[in-house]
């Protein structure tokens, strides 16, 4: 049976065994190019390989990129079990994650970052997977299945991206369907009663058509135990199905149509009381993650999915690139964010059980639909351009319901904010690159941004601070409001490559993130009134280098950013008998400045040492927030020193058989986290060892992986809340897994 009968075959069998339709989406390098389906080339016998990349619309060396820029492989991320952002995360140079509950991730670049909450707020940093921006929070868990590579870009973002963005950009792309048949499996058994397989399926069907099919699932156990309910928290049954159909007539056409598709379900994260404030009447769990806790688990439920069509023709005036992208997702997130049990109101001891009871549940319903067009071309030998046009529209309903209880007040109820938000966004942006000799370069671009909002927010329910409406206290409100705002976002390097190994650069760019409106007022005229934009301008000075015939890089950054109009959550005090109420405005001016270094390194053939670091200062120099001047406060989840270091072997062990063994570190210094940088939200020191053993048969297609994470089960931790009282609730990282993932290549 030939190549294309058996895609033919696999296609169908792999369509009856599912539920459900699956179709993926596809790169954006350009047709043919090294970066295809990877991120790295040969290069010298017994050297580094060379790591191609298209954070600048073109393929292109890391090495001779001008921008501060980690590029990870599909192939690397298997090879040291990374199946989570999070893990992605501790292995780069100043970017951070953390997560209210599975489905509401904050992510964070030189301390720049938060979350898209509510429905017409927009995140600080760019998510996007083959090119496509996505909008909500929810829609950004992305499974590593059929990743071809992930490029992680720090700093503004947006004279060559769709969407403009302020602190940075992950791109993710996956495998593109080609002339070549392949197919992979791999099933992974771990504590926890951890079972995750996926299974891929490429190649031609036609001589002008290819397909690709790539379904994963991951399923474990709960890491935390509720006494109270009996049951686990924090487990995890997910499922991503994706698919593409690549359409190649001629060398000059390249067409892919794209979807996908995915559930997750889980419990809450479990919150621990680490802290207890000084009027504080509860009491901490004696094991952190198993304890007495409320008969509510919480729950996260996130459904996304989405079709797009990729297509890109080679014309006499360039390439010409077109991305349409249409993308649902619905999610609803529960979880008690205070933690152990709390007595009803009636109880007579509840003295011994905890004072406040806040169980939090967003509910969030997004469409959105986007359109790129950009045209890259050639003027001359020493010229070449990128000009592009941007369409983003996006509706948004979101419901926040929060459950609370005062015993110490004698008060419980559940009050409920609706927010329903529509967003049009419109852009135009340019990059030009002279080459003015052969070893110096300058690029320079300019982008225009437009951002209209149209919001509704509504107050109901039963809210232990009153509402508010012009200073009369109301049962609740309607609040409509509209807005709208545009900037310009320059950008400008100059780079020199001294000499075929030597590379440095000097850049700055200004990045935009737009203003919006909070849900979760008290005030309608607040309610009605939007919050600024904020704005940062990005200087940076970099090398990048090889040595020693390309056994060693090394590539250094130094960068200053300057914050202004920073969006952060302002404490109001309402009435001075209920709890403070936070709420979004502008305040303030940040600056963050620090260096970031790379190295790989292969001392001798099969052996390889790799790591980096970051310094980040993140210095608030103007915020003053409710009646606290913060100003020499450091921002949220900003540590100032982050490192990670790795290394590897392989040999062979007789008969064709190969072992690779691993061993790799990450840690961060202290941060806090949020800018409040009170001794309750102080997250100390995280720590992690991460061990693997690879086993490979002679022909590459069977390999067994062993391996851990965490091995020293460090208590890290993902994030921490004060609640008024001063009492600091926790929820942690995953504690020590280990397993094993059988694989197959063919």
């Amino acid at each position: 049976m030939g190549t294309r009968s058996n895609l033919t075959f696999a296609l169908l069998a792999a369509s009856s065994a599912l539920a459900f339709p699956a179709f993926a989406q596809t790169p954006t390098a350009p047709a043919g190019s090294a970066a295809e389906n990877g991120s790295s080339a040969a290069s010298e016998p017994g050297g580094l390989e060379e790591i191609v990349v298209t954070a600048q619309k073109r393929s292109e060396n890391l090495q001779t990129v001008p921008l501060s820029l980690t590029a990870f492989s599909g192939d690397t991320l298997e090879k040291s079990a990374v199946t989570s952002i999070a893990e992605l995360a501790a292995r780069t140079p100043n970017v951070s994650y953390d997560t209210f509950s599975p489905g509401q991730p904050r992510y964070f670049i030189r301390g720049i970052g938060g979350t898209a909450s509510g429905s017409a707020r927009d995140g600080a940093i760019g998510i996007f997977v083959d090119d496509v921006y996505m909008g909500r929070p929810a829609m950004t868990g992305t499974d590593f299945v059929d990743l071809a590579r992930v490029e992680v870009l720090r700093g503004p973002q947006g004279t060559l991206f769709g969407r403009n963005v302020v602190g940075g950009a992950i791109s993710y792309f996956t495998l593109k369907p080609d002339d070549e048949f392949r197919a992979q499996a791999a099933l992974t058994l771990g504590n926890y009663r951890r079972i995750d397989g996926n299974f891929l399926v490429s190649g031609p069907i036609s001589d002008t058509l290819s397909a690709k099919v790539a379904v994963s699932s991951r399923n474990h156990n709960g890491y935390a135990f509720n006494e109270t309910t009996g049951k686990d928290i924090e487990d995890e049954q997910s499922i991503v199905a994706r698919g593409a159909l690549r359409f190649q007539p001629n060398s000059d056409v390249d067409i892919q149509l794209n979807a996908d598709i995915s559930r997750l379900r889980a419990t809450g994260n479990w919150w621990h009381l680490l802290r207890e404030g000084p009027n504080s009447i509860g009491k901490s769990n004696a094991d952190p993650r198993r304890g007495r806790n409320h008969t509510d688990d919480g729950f996260s439920d996130v459904d996304n999915g989405g079709v797009s069509l990729n297509a890109r023709f080679q014309t006499g005036i360039g390439e010409i690139a077109s991305i349409t992208a249409y993308r649902e997702s619905t999610s609803s997130t529960r979880a008690n964010t205070t933690g152990l049990f709390v007595a009803p109101l009636t109880d007579p001891n509840r003295g011994q059980f905890h004072h406040t009871l806040f169980i939090q549940q967003s509910d969030v319903d997004s469409s959105q639909f986007s359109q790129e067009l950009r045209l890259a071309s050639e003027i001359g030998s020493d010229i070449s351009t990128v000009i592009g046009l941007f369409y983003f529209h996006e509706n948004v309903k979101s419901t926040d319901i929060t459950d609370y209880r005062f015993v110490s007040r004698n008060s419980e109820g559940r009050r409920r904010f609706d927010g329903r938000n529509k967003t049009d966004s419109y852009a135009a942006f340019a990059n030009i690159a002279w080459d003015v000799t052969d070893e110096l370069k300058l690029r320079a671009g300019l982008r225009w941004s437009l951002d209209k909002k149209d919001h509704v927010a509504v107050a109901g329910g039963n809210n232990f601070v009153p509402y508010r409406d012009g200073g009369v206290i109301v049962p609740g409100f309607t609040a409509p409001g509209k807005d709208s705002w545009d900037a310009f976002t320059p950008s400008l390097s100059i780079n020199y490559q001294a000499t075929p190994t030597k590379f440095f650069y000097a850049s700055l760019s200004r990045g935009f993130k737009s203003g919006g409106f909070s849900d979760t007022e008290i005030e309608k005229l607040s309610a009605m009134t939007a919050f600024d934009p904020e704005f940062a301008w990005n200087y940076e000075v970099g090398m990048k280098t090889e040595w020693f015939d390309r056994r060693l890089r090394f590539n250094a950054s130094l960068f200053y950013t300057d914050y202004t109009d920073l969006q952060v959550t302002v404490i109001r005090i309402v009435d001075p008998a209920f709890p403070p109420f936070g709420t979004t405005g502008n305040a303030g001016k940040v600056v963050i400045k620090g260096a970031e270094l790379e190295v790989n390194a292969i001392p001798v053939d099969g052996w390889n040492i790799y790591g980096n670091y970051a310094y980040t200062d993140s210095n608030i120099k103007e915020l003053v927030v409710g009646t606290a001047d913060l100003a020499g406060n450091r921002l949220g989840r900003s540590p100032k020193h982050k490192f990670f270091v790795g290394t590897s072997y392989e040999t062979e062990i007789g008969g064709g058989y190969k072992a690779a063994a691993r061993v790799e570190y990450t840690y961060s210094s202290s941060f806090f986290s949020s800018i409040n940088n009170t001794p309750v939200e102080l997250i100390d020191g995280q720590r992690s060892l991460d061990l693997g053993l690879t086993l490979t048969t002679p022909d590459d297609k069977w390999s067994v992986d062993f391996w851990g994470k965490n091995m020293t089960d460090r208590l890290n931790i993902n994030t921490i809340t004060e609640v008024p009282l001063r009492d600091g609730y926790a929820s942690f990282l995953p504690p020590r897994t280990f397993g094993a993932t059988l694989r197959f290549r063919y």
